[in-house]
């Protein structure tokens, strides 16, 4: 019996690539071509941002080594007139900014009142202060031991009238102190911290200054910068 040719010249139809079948896969490596590109663009953002970064960090560091070290560093193109004025201070010598403000008993306190009569003693405190409470009995002793060649002066920033009364009266507080409810003193003297004390002589310039506690024998010591007061 003859065997029949069952081979067939036509094409397997499972096996033709269709023209759809060829646009859809070119479409699909696009489409993977876009995603492998905004993947290498996101990590390039990436490392740009740590760059930036970095490059921030780096220049703070330098700015604060800056304001430990005292000097400048030409190389960043950063002038050290520049850096003075970012990490302004008062300094022994500068002028002590003047204000005006009420006691709270309501009487009107003006620190240029005292230039050419008296010298002073501003110490910039707080009710809350540890170290404020701490200094206290030797503040007092030395404003009453040393009230006629100086005058001390408390100034509580950003507290209530109310709660500053109350400790007057708890602790027999018998020095002025001055109500700065907004700061503005405390901006003047740029205050970083409670207690900080102020030293100005006759001519309305510091003498002294100590950020800090301050017992009894640190203000002494402090009262040595003012020749006035030997």
């Amino acid at each position: 019996m003859e065997q029949k040719n069952n081979q067939k010249n036509e094409e397997c139809p499972l096996c033709k690539v269709s023209e759809d079948t060829i646009k859809i896969l070119k479409e699909q490596k696009k489409s993977g071509t876009k995603e492998e590109s905004d993947i290498d663009t996101k990590k390039k953002s990436s490392w740009k941002f740590r760059i930036i970064f970095l490059m921030f960090v780096l220049i703070s560091g330098g700015l604060i080594f800056y304001r430990i070290s005292g000097q400048s560093f030409p190389e960043l193109g950063i002038k050290k007139e520049i850096l003075n004025v970012l990490f302004k201070n008062l300094e022994v010598g500068d002028p002590a900014p003047d204000f005006v403000s009420e006691d709270v008993f309501g009487n009107k306190i003006t620190l240029s009142d005292f230039k050419d009569n008296k010298p002073v003693l501003l110490v910039f405190w707080a009710t809350w202060c540890g170290y404020c409470a701490q200094e206290l009995p030797s503040l007092k002793s030395f404003a009453q031991d040393y009230k006629d060649k100086i005058q001390v002066i408390i100034i509580v920033s950003g507290e209530e009238k109310e709660v500053i009364e109350n400790y007057i009266q708890e602790n027999d507080i018998d020095i002025p102190i001055l109500l700065d409810e907004n700061r503005k003193i405390w901006n003047q003297y740029l205050i970083r911290g409670t207690p900080s004390h102020f030293l100005i002589d006759t001519e309305g310039k510091i003498a002294g200054l100590r950020p800090g506690l301050a017992l009894r024998e640190n203000l002494e010591i402090m009262m040595t910068m003012l020749i006035e007061f030997w």
